[in-house]
């Protein structure tokens, strides 16, 4: 895993790769939020959901975004628990912003009550 992280963020990854692996995993994420929306509607009372946000790593996978609504036919983003924060100065914001999907969780937990 570290070593796909590596090759990912600095663009060494195999000619074949979009094609042969990329692809395929998007699609089989899509299909697999598809099958996640469609078990939600049948098991509550809701039958549509207004947007889809996607979070973690793989979330920016340049459009994912776009297959998951395509799939899905619902409007989809990508998480960014940044986006009305001001930064400091030495925060990179593009770095920040290829990172922000996958520390949501972080960022939730960080915002939670210690005293509760």
């Amino acid at each position: 895993p570290e070593e796909a992280e590596a090759a990912k963020r600095t663009n060494t990854l195999p000619e074949n790769f979009e094609n042969d692996l990329l692809r395929p995993f998007m699609d089989n994420l899509a299909l697999e939020v598809s099958r996640a929306l469609q078990f939600f509607f049948t098991s509550t009372q809701y039958n549509s959901v207004d947007h889809i946000v996607l979070a973690g790593g793989c979330a920016v996978i340049p459009g994912l975004d776009e297959v998951v609504a395509n799939r899905t036919q619902v409007e989809t983003r990508i998480a960014n628990p940044f986006v009305d924060m001001q930064l400091s100065s030495a925060v990179t914001a593009k770095r920040l912003s290829q990172d922000a999907p996958s520390l949501l969780v972080a960022c939730g937990l960080a915002l939670r009550r210690f005293d509760a």
